[in-house]
């Protein structure tokens, strides 16, 4: 069996001893790190279930094969200030209210103006651009930037079936 996936991988063939010995080494390796991941992630878990403060949560840095542990402690949010009443950190998550399906991009733009004082320059869905500021505010670019911008959100997004 090895030397068929030596033979797809174009690895030269090993006899089965060879295989066995070096096998033997990654299956205890990769259950050792593992665990240690699991547990590390467990103790962390439980200190965010009691609600322990910011200075018991640790970072961890784990390197099996010197052997090290360290930890340390987290540095704080870095804080942006957008405005002089908005700050935001990248943790921050804005959320709009849309009861009526058949919004444009328009309006939430002017939601945002309104409610944040801000404009918003890119929009993205699931990691695809929507909105392009670069791209739409460019010259030749006026009549493609209305036509987006007064698009229901329904043809603008593709959602699936349960979405809309």
């Amino acid at each position: 069996m090895a030397n068929c996936r030596s033979s797809n991988y174009k690895l030269d063939p090993m006899e089965w001893m060879t295989v066995k010995i070096k096998a033997g080494r990654i299956v205890p390796a990769l259950a050792t790190t593992t665990a240690c991941v699991a547990g590390l992630q467990t103790i962390e878990l439980v200190k965010l279930v009691k609600n322990c403060k910011v200075e018991d949560v640790k970072n961890a840095f784990l390197n099996l094969a010197v052997p090290l542990l360290s930890q340390s402690e987290p540095g704080p949010d870095i804080k942006t200030k957008l405005t002089p009443d908005l700050t935001v950190s990248i943790w921050d998550r804005w959320e709009l209210k849309i009861e009526n399906k058949a919004i444009n991009l328009r309006h939430i733009f002017e939601e945002l103006l309104e409610k944040y004082k801000l404009h918003p320059k890119d929009v993205f869905y699931k990691g695809s651009p929507i909105f392009m500021h670069a791209i739409m505010y460019s010259h030749g670019k006026e009549q493609t930037r209305q036509e987006t911008l007064q698009k229901n959100l329904t043809d603008l997004l593709p959602l699936e079936g349960g979405e809309k």
